[in-house]
């Protein structure tokens, strides 16, 4: 059932009345609703911001259509407000987009080339997710020529807003193709920037790079907390390196290990839709 026409024209239009708190603004009192599963509270505070201008409040109306939180799920509704958004230029928004043209979702037909378009203006924005998609068409080149040079100015662009995928994606490309100890370390860089965030790839990678560095126990202490981290978080691959490791350590560096994966507090990274 559509509900464009009864719901999203009520709230866009205004006619429910949103209470906003005196120390914040309509789009914050959104995501504290939104965060405690208050979704009619979070769709007026989002109602009223986008009513009040914001483009921001609309892409998240957007996104409650398109998920059927606190509405029925509506596609149309979504893709309206992600397009009248985008028109303002919110990086967001004009994301979301490229990524319906990507895939062919939604009810628009899937067109690389307007995918590249969207992309582009979101990544100029500086919309992380936007330059890593952007990067991932000129490497594979959909909608665009392959352009490896571009694709890798595009993934540093969104690895030095802490883009985990972009992390990862460079740590391997380095990995791979590495032709001195510069692109080695600079591989390790990236996977160990990607472990900061507590990442199973990135966690996993670096154990690896702290084996390579030799086998004494400081490496292998490092190492084995690094694995042990990546197996918890369903690392493919981490859990028989551990088993290995922990078959060659004393106990007193295994307990080690084990207190300084306890103690290990990943940081924190806020990610576009």
């Amino acid at each position: 059932m559509r509900i464009f026409s009864s719901t999203l024209k009520l709230v866009l239009m205004g006619l429910i009345l949103v209470p906003v708190s005196a120390m914040g603004g309509p789009i914050e009192d959104g995501k504290q609703a939104f965060e405690a599963r208050n979704y009619d509270d979070a769709r007026q505070s989002f109602a009223k911001a986008f009513g009040d201008g914001e483009a921001e409040g609309g892409y998240f109306l957007a996104r409650m259509f398109e998920l059927g939180l606190g509405v029925e799920v509506d596609d149309l509704a979504a893709v309206r407000l992600y397009r009248q958004t985008a028109q303002s230029g919110y990086a967001q928004s004009l994301n979301r987009l490229a990524l319906m043209h990507f895939r062919g979702e939604l009810g628009v037909a899937q067109d690389f080339v307007q995918a590249r378009d969207y992309f582009s203006l979101a990544a100029k924005a500086g919309d992380k997710n936007a330059q890593f998609n952007l990067g991932k068409l000129y490497f594979e080149g959909k909608g665009t020529d392959k352009n490896l040079d571009q694709a890798l100015a595009l993934y540093r662009q969104a690895a030095a807003q802490d883009h985990i995928l972009a992390l990862n994606t460079l740590g391997a490309l380095y990995k791979k193709g590495a032709k001195s100890p510069a692109d080695k370390e600079k591989a390790r860089q990236y996977f160990q920037r990607s472990a900061e965030f507590g990442n199973a790839v990135g966690l996993f990678e670096s154990g690896l790079f702290q084996l390579e560095q030799g086998d004494d126990v400081a490496n292998r202490i490092a190492a084995h907390r690094l694995f042990n981290l990546a197996a918890a978080r369903g690392h493919p691959r981490a859990l028989e390196a551990l088993r290995e490791l922990t078959a060659v350590m004393m106990s007193d560096d295994l307990r080690q290990a084990q207190e300084e994966a306890r103690a290990f507090v990943a940081l924190s990274v806020s990610e576009g839709k």
